[in-house]
C-alpha cells in the first residue's frame, strides 16, 4: 500500500487530569514541557489526585500527527511499539478505527508507555512520561517495504532520548532518502533540543527537508532570543520550516523564498496537548495534496484549533475534512490569502 505519510515515534497512552497551579507548586513541579519519569513517580502524582477524574486516550507526538492525517482523509502508517496489555489493545483499536496502518501489540504482556498530563486552567500541560516498551523500538522494526511508493516520512524528536529509537529514526530517514521521499522532523520539546542539539543539527543537515517547531524550540535550537532570527537560522538547515507562535499564528517558508504568515482559528481552548502535532498533520496533508505553504499553514492552524477544544491530543473525528471549506472559513475570519 502506498502511504501519504509514514510516522515513527513513542507510542504512549495519555492519562490526563485537570489541576490548579497550586498543585504544581505544592509538589514542586516545573510547569510546562516533558519530564521522563518512572511508573512509581507517575503513581505518586496520580495518588495525590485520587479525588479527580482522569481521561485515558491514545497519544504520542508523531502518532497524534498520523492519526490527524487519517482523519483528514489521508493514507497513513505509524511505527511504534505497545505491549499486549489493556493499554496496548486500546491503543491498537484506536489507530485501526481511523484507518491508520499500525503493527499492533508486541509479545510483552505489560509495559505500554504512559504519559501523565497535568492540565492547568491556562491550558498549559505538564507531562510526566514513562516510555515503557515504546523505548524498545529499534531499527529492525523499520520495514523498508512500507516506504516504497509513499510520499513523506515524519519523525518525532522524542526518539533522540534512546540509542535504538534514534537509530530507528535514522534508518527510516535513510530508506526514505533512497526512495526519493521527503523527510519531516518535529523538534518535539525544548528538553529534547537542549539535550540533543548537536545530534539533531547533524541529522537535520543530512536528512531533513521539512522542519516543525514552536517558538521556544526554535529559539533554543538557533541559540537566539529573536524568533525571526531563529527562523532564518533554521532555514539554513532545512529547506522548508514551519514555526508555530501560539496565539500569534505561525510562519512557513522555504529557503530563499518569502516567509509566509498565517493566523489562527479563534476557539475556546481547553487543553493544548497535541496542538503542535495536529498543526503538523494539517501542514503535511496540505503538502502531499499540492497546496502552497501558506495554505498548508492555514490547514495546520485549523487542525490545531480543533484538538485544543477538548482534553487529549487526538483530532476530533467530526472535524471538517474539506480543505476548500477550511480555507474559505479562514478567509472569512482573516485577511484573504493572496
Amino acid at each position: 500500500m502506498n502511504y501519504d505519510v509514514i510516522g515513527i515515534g513513542n507510542a504512549l497512552v495519555d492519562i490526563e487530569v485537570q489541576v490548579d497551579d497550586s498543585f504544581l507548586e505544592q509538589n514542586s513541579l516545573a510547569k510546562g514541557g516533558m519530564t521522563l519519569s518512572s511508573p512509581e513517580q507517575q503513581l505518586k502524582i496520580l495518588e495525590a489526585l485520587s479525588d479527580k477524574s482522569t481521561k485515558n486516550s491514545s497519544g504520542g507526538s508523531a502518532a497524534n500527527t498520523i492519526h490527524g492525517i487519517s482523519v483528514l482523509g489521508g493514507k497513513s502508517y505509524y511505527l511504534g511499539r505497545v505491549a499486549n496489555d489493556s493499554f496496548g489493545v486500546h491503543y491498537t483499536k484506536d489507530m485501526q478505527h481511523c484507518g491508520v496502518g499500525f503493527p499492533g501489540p508486541g509479545s510483552e504482556q505489560e509495559g505500554t508507555g504512559t504519559c501523565v498530563i497535568l492540565v492547568t486552567p491556562d491550558c498549559e500541560r505538564t507531562m510526566f512520561t514513562h516510555l515503557g516498551v515504546s523505548s524498545a523500538l529499534h531499527p529492525d522494526n523499520v520495514d523498508d517495504t512500507i516506504v516504497q511508493g509513499s510520499k513523506v516520512v515524519y519523525i518525532e524528536g522524542y526518539l533522540w532520548t534512546g540509542d535504538e529509537t534514534r537509530e530507528a529514526a535514522h534508518k527510516l530517514a535513510h530508506h526514505a532518502k533512497s526512495e526519493g521521499l521527503q523527510v519531516a522532523l518535529s523538534l518535539s520539546d525544548p528538553f529534547i533540543v537542549n539535550s540533543y542539539k548537536e545530534q539533531l543539527t547533524d541529522f537535520i543537515r543530512s536528512n531533513v527537508d521539512i522542519l516543525f517547531c514552536n517558538e521556544v524550540e526554535a529559539k533554543s535550537m538557533a541559540e537566539t532570543s529573536d524568533p525571526s532570527n531563529a527562523f532564518d537560522k533554521l532555514q539554513a538547515l532545512a529547506n522548508t520550516v514551519f514555526l508555530t507562535l501560539g496565539k500569534k499564528g505561525s510562519w512557513a517558508g522555504k529557503a530563499s523564498e518569502t516567509r509566509f504568515s498565517a493566523g489562527v482559528f479563534p476557539v475556546q481552548a481547553v487543553d493544548t496537548t497535541g496542538a503542535g502535532d495536529l498543526y503538523a498533520a494539517g501542514a503535511l496533508y496540505g503538502l502531499v495534496q499540492g497546496k502552497n505553504l501558506q495554505e498548508c499553514a492555514v490547514l495546520g492552524a485549523y487542525c490545531s484549533s480543533q484538538v485544543v477544544t477538548q482534553l487529549g491530543g487526538r483530532m476530533p473525528m467530526e472535524s471538517q475534512k474539506d480543505m476548500g471549506k477550511i480555507l474559505k472559513l479562514y478567509n472569512d475570519i482573516n485577511p484573504p490569502l493572496p
